[in-house]
């Protein structure tokens, strides 16, 4: 205060400033106010930057720069906050931070806020700077209530976490020295003062805690060691304790060995990894556990964004030490660091397990996995694969486990589908997933039908032609089912496999000699042989190709060779004609300039050309018709609350997809407490947000947003259920924009043996109706009606059966049957191939017309023949085969019509 009050006093008062000065003042200031102005305007662009994507660690850092040099203290702290929240801070971001609350901390609550950010900051890396402020600052209060006992017990956690650095360590050791030898100070007597038993007891204790200080220290290996003995043998008066100077010996030997690695350390520059892993791999031969702990920490210090060093010291924590509480604070923080890691959620996954966490920890943890970011497919699966085992252990098959199996079995197919959808086949290769979930489908929940239902949609996804699938598929058959489908399974993928097909031969061939006729074997042998005739001859072409290709290949490069060749023997001709040329143009351009004329442009005329419309009339300028430029500028976008009056478009947060479902063909009039009253069923519902236009009005689809993914999967099974008589589609939410994602038709569409497809339905049928009519010829799986988006039939219906068996035996029971005035037609379904676009029928890449055997007539060419010429049941004018063939057909026949001639055309229209 004394200080900036003699600045004032020595600062001129406004009168004595010059007008010269003055006018220099106004420039600064203004000068300022527009560097202040920049500064809020790249303030405000960069926390909207962070808001988008909070991820952004250079514009988290750039943002706090900013506002430290502003001094917006409120809005500094906010954004260090929200930082943290993101991010691991460096010792640096910590340093600074600190050191700007803590001048500021004068009451106990706001010296409570400081004390919880120290303890943030020494959780993300083992730092002797913050530990060092963090004890200075506990000194600070130690005026209070059990002051000391805190100071204490904050140079203790101190001296734990890098008590043992073997440069840096001395410095807390000294500190706490320090700070006791303080506290010795204050018992002294003073001099003729008559001490109390009291007193000589606090002396004395206080004096034994200094050299129980002093014994710990000189037993860990610190650089400069030597003169803290020294200090000690001072201030023991000479002798030192033969246990000190023990463990001082030992300590000394320990630093001898280690010095190499800190002295490569210290010649090495940063991040020093290969340096840091010799002085482990010596750390971990010493088998000291602090020590390699500490060393670890010092590591990771400087390589905290390396994986690999994460996994090395938690499985070192998991394995070796075997504490839950350090292994699981460790995962933590690497989380922190090294997100793009599956192996790192792997372990964090299995730890949590290992230590009996509760199940909403387990998934929470999983959730932050999904959307860390992960590297590629085969993190996804590895992560996948660990949670769907940790819900299968969760299954007692002992006792009521229906939650938890049905937990497992929609975690699987949300896994599956998050895989194929975003990565494709690569996503799981081998189907892992589905494999082992039909496996305890079949093996625990004794439910087959279920297990052949997923390897099938396993197949279907790209798979069969894979041998080591099918014969996957055949092993489970084997295992669990029967002959009939173990003969199936292997006749289907005789006809499919394109890898290895002799093994699927052989297993063929094997399963009829064990449980096959002669018969059976004879036909299987034969389709064997036939099949491996075929690949064999596609092989053979597909040799034969690629032989083809390599000579092409070779003769072209041969080619270029020549070709190479030629052209370094003519490039001096070739710089001859050049400059033969040169000369001519030169000597043209001479020769008009003698004559006055004046070289013709073409480009010029090209542009003038082009300017010009063909007929010779130049187009008018748009103010010729009283419009100005700014009538031809886009039209300014809406203000945020012009959009608010007139119905914002709701945003995509891809940051939900995971937990919302995407509803359409809703009705226009569908308030959003009806469509959350409809999916309430299938759990939690956050949010229901309908798309508007620009008047309000809902478009007919929005998003529903759940609490939990699995919810999600509930909810697409209510896909094309009614709401209030008009089925919704219920769909994934994803970008459709990123052009990674493929839409996939619901239904099959190919030959369904087990599915009847049945027309002319009276548009009164319900699907009760449905179900009692074909319930009775057999056990249904599914009966659905196809109706317009409206909702109003079509009078068509598709009914699904557990068997092919029953589906046959019910076309021939039901086709023909009448129900109220229809007469129904039933027939296995066997949808026709859809129609394929346009493009994907052009040979070409350009598109073009497409050629056909035939002309097609245009739909605007007008038919030349009289009326009159026309006959009711007139054939094409083609003749058809069997009318060539049958010349005996007479020639008034009303199926045939004979080439008339003109003079036929002008006898009929003279009459």
């Amino acid at each position: 205060m004394a200080e900036n009050m003699e600045k004032e006093e020595n600062q001129p008062m406004p009168s004595e400033i010059s007008d010269e000065e003055g006018t220099n003042d106004g420039s600064d200031e203004s000068d300022s106010d527009d560097t202040t102005e920049q500064d809020e305007a790249r303030i405000r662009e960069l926390e909207k930057e962070i808001s988008k994507n909070p991820y952004l660690y250079s514009s988290h850092v750039e943002l706090i720069k900013k506002l430290r040099e502003l001094g917006d203290l409120d809005r500094l702290r906010d954004a260090r906050h929200n930082m943290q929240k993101h991010f691991p801070l460096s010792e640096e971001i910590w340093l600074e931070w600190l050191r700007d609350e803590v001048p500021l901390a004068s009451e106990q609550e706001e010296r409570d806020k400081v004390e919880t950010l120290f303890n943030l900051a020494v959780k993300d890396y083992v730092s002797v700077p913050v530990w060092l402020e963090f004890v200075q600052f506990a000194i600070g209060g130690m005026g209070g209530e059990g002051g000391v006992q805190h100071v204490r017990d904050v140079f203790e956690r101190a001296v734990t976490a890098v008590g043992l650095h073997v440069t840096q360590g001395a410095n807390v050791w000294e500190a706490y020295r320090e700070f006791e030898n303080a506290l010795l100070a204050g018992l002294m007597p003073q001099p003729g003062a008559v001490t109390t038993k009291e007193q000589e007891e606090a002396f004395s204790a206080q004096n034994q805690r200094i050299a129980s200080l002093f014994k710990r220290q000189l037993a860990v290996p610190l650089m400069d060691m030597e003169e803290t003995f020294a200090e000690h043998k001072e201030w023991v008066g000479g002798t030192v304790n033969p246990g000190v100077q023990k463990v001082y010996g030992k300590a000394l030997d320990t630093l001898k060995k280690v010095k190499p690695f800190e002295a490569a350390l210290l010649a090495a520059e940063a991040p020093r990894l290969a340096e840091y892993q010799k002085y482990l791999e010596f750390e971990m031969s010493e088998g000291d556990p602090a020590r390699i702990q500490c060393l670890f920490e010092r590591a990771l210090l400087e390589n905290c964004l390396v994986p690999e060093l994460w996994i090395q010291y938690t499985k070192y924590l998991d394995e070796k030490l075997k504490i839950g509480s350090m292994s699981m604070a460790a995962y933590e923080r690497a989380m922190r660091n090294s997100p793009w890691s599956g192996t790192l959620w792997r372990n964090y996954i299995l730890t949590l397990e290992r230590n009996s966490q509760p199940f909403e920890t387990i998934k929470g943890t999983m959730d932050k996995a999904l959307a860390a970011g992960l590297t590629d497919s085969s993190d996804y699966l590895l992560v996948w694969t660990v949670y769907c085992d940790y819900l299968r252990r969760r299954i007692d098959w002992n006792k009521d486990h229906e939650t938890e199996l049905e937990t497992y079995r929609l975690t699987v197919e949300r896994a599956a589908d998050h895989l194929f959808n975003f990565f494709g086949l690569e996503g799981d290769p081998e189907a892992s997933l589905r494999q082992f979930w039909a496996d305890i489908e079949a093996r625990h929940c004794k439910n087959l039908e279920r297990a052949r239902e997923l390897w099938n949609q396993v197949m279907q996804e790209g798979y069969g032609s894979q041998a080591a699938m099918w014969l996957n598929y055949y092993r489970l058959e084997r295992t669990f089912g029967d002959v009939k489908h173990c003969r199936r399974i292997l006749q289907r993928a005789l006809n499919s496999v394109t890898d290895w097909l002799e093994a699927v031969t052989q297993a063929y061939l094997d399963f009829e000699r064990e449980e096959g006729t002669l018969e059976d074997y004879e036909q299987a042998y034969s389709k064997c042989e036939a099949q491996l005739a075929r690949v064999n001859e596609r092989k053979a072409k597909a040799a034969d190709k690629e032989a083809a290709i390599q000579e092409q290949k070779k003769l072209q490069r041969a080619a270029t060779k020549a070709h190479k060749k030629g052209e370094k023997t003519n490039e001096k001709e070739a710089q001859s004609a050049a400059k033969d040329a040169n000369s001519q143009k030169n000597s043209g351009k001479w020769s008009a300039s003698i004559t006055g004329a004046r070289p013709v442009n073409d480009n010029s005329r090209k542009r003038k050309m082009n300017e010009e419309r063909t007929d010779g009339f130049k187009a008018p300028h748009p103010r010729a018709f009283g419009v100005s430029a700014e009538d031809l500028q886009p039209p300014a976008k809406r203000t945020r609350e012009e959009e608010d009056e007139h119905g914002r478009s709701v945003q995509h947060d891809a940051s939900k997809d995971n937990v919302t479902a995407f509803v359409s063909n809703l009705a226009f009039q569908m308030s959003e407490d009806r469509v959350k009253e409809f999916f309430d069923k299938c759990g939690e519902v956050v949010e229901v947000r309908l798309v508007k236009n620009f008047k309000g009005m809902s478009k007919g689809y929005g998003y529903v947003e759940f609490t939990d993914a699995n919810e999600v999967l509930l909810a697409l099974k209510l896909d094309r259920q009614p709401i209030d008589g008009r089925p919704v589609f219920v769909s994934r939410c994803e970008d459709r924009n990123s052009g990674s994602k493929t839409h996939q038709f619901k239904y099959a569409t190919s030959l369904e043996k087990n599915k009847l497809f049945i027309k002319n339905l009276p548009f009164t049928c319900s699907v009760e109706a449905l179900e009692k009519i074909f319930g009775e010829h057999g056990k249904l799986k599914e009966a659905r009606l196809v109706t317009y988006r409206s909702g109003a039939p079509k009078g068509l219906a598709y009914v699904e059966y557990e068997t092919e068996e029953e589906a046959s035996q019910a076309v021939l029971k039901t086709d023909g049957l009448e129900i109220g005035d229809h007469k129904i037609e039933v027939a296995i379904s066997n949808p026709p191939q859809r129609k394929q676009p346009l493009n994907s029928l052009v040979p070409s890449l350009g598109g073009g017309k497409i050629e056909t055997e035939t002309r097609g007539r245009a739909r605007t060419q007008v038919a030349l023949v009289p009326r009159a010429v026309k006959r009711p049941g007139a054939a094409p004018s083609k003749p058809s085969a069997t009318a060539a063939s049958n010349p005996a057909q007479k020639s008034g026949d009303a199926t045939t019509t004979e080439k008339m001639s003109n003079e036929d055309f002008r006898k009929m229209l003279l009459k």
